[in-house]
């Protein structure tokens, strides 16, 4: 529908949509630029809800293209400059008005992303709390926080933890366990074995428990594509390749970047291990 710009069936099928489904809809249009040019004639062709909404989330990933993965010490200026332009205007879009409750927790959610790359504290949480009364279990929303929240950027390992014990349901309960104890794992990927040793050891119950519980989702909603790449994740870093290999084989190409970036491993080697 973008590409045909039938874009009046597209803003009538994306108002329908629930809370994942949106996200999900936004992530495969804007978070590519295999729609870059049709993304851009729909954007000026006119003003509507769908329509800032979609430019925030598309200036939003432009701007961490510009900047790339690399320590700020090493980006260039021009990139920073290019990155926090498109940020703004991130932020500009999404701070504007929304008549659908549904698209104004997806743009405050989607806000919390903004606030990280802007070294905005308080905009990430207020945008966190803003989501929250809107849409109390919004799942996007925990997870950008998660990250806010994690010691490479805002909070630390025990405030991430007091997160996690505040999941809003079991369900999210178990997946942000399992991001935090991945988390964790990425964090002391670069230590030494006896602090490796003495983290595994720490640890070791939670771990058993929570991937001796798991079993693979395979209904495809969001929710399931992550709990199944992060319960795929901790499995392999544990060793226990069969588990791991029935994670996989239920999320076939849906394999997200992360938690796999983490530990050097791409999609295409993601694909090779099952």
């Amino acid at each position: 529908m973008l590409r045909q710009q039938q874009w009046s069936q597209l803003e009538a099928v994306a108002a329908k949509l629930l809370p994942d489904d949106l996200t999900r809809l936004l992530d495969g249009l804007c978070l590519t630029d295999a729609h870059s040019q049709d993304l851009a004639e729909y954007i000026k062709s006119g003003d509507s809800d769908f329509r800032r909404l979609v430019a925030g989330v598309y200036a939003t990933y432009v701007a961490w293209q510009i900047r790339g993965g690399a320590y700020a010490k090493y980006v260039a200026k021009q990139q920073l400059d290019g990155f926090s332009k498109q940020l703004n205007t991130a932020h500009r879009y999404l701070t504007m008005p929304f008549n659908s409750t549904t698209y104004q927790a997806e743009a405050a959610a989607r806000t919390v992303r903004v606030a990280m790359g802007l070294s905005e504290p308080e905009l990430a949480q207020e945008a966190f709390m803003r989501c929250l009364t809107l849409a109390p279990t919004h799942l996007q929303a925990h997870l950008f926080y998660f990250n806010f929240l994690t010691p490479k950027w805002f909070g630390s390992e025990e405030v991430l933890e007091e997160f996690v014990a505040a999941g809003p349901t079991p369900a999210l309960s178990r997946l942000l366990e399992a991001m935090y104890l991945t988390e964790l794992f990425s964090i002391h990927d670069d230590s030494s074995a006896a602090v490796q040793q003495q983290f595994h050891n720490y640890h070791a119950q939670r771990l058993t428990q929570l991937v001796s519980r798991s079993r693979s989702l395979a209904d495809g909603s969001l929710y399931a594509v992550y709990f199944n790449n992060y319960l795929a994740c901790l499995n392999h870093l544990l060793g226990q390749l069969d588990a791991r290999n029935s994670f996989l084989q239920v999320l076939g190409r849906h394999i997200t970047p992360y938690p796999w970036a983490y530990f050097g491993l791409d999609w295409a080697a993601v694909q090779k291990l099952a």
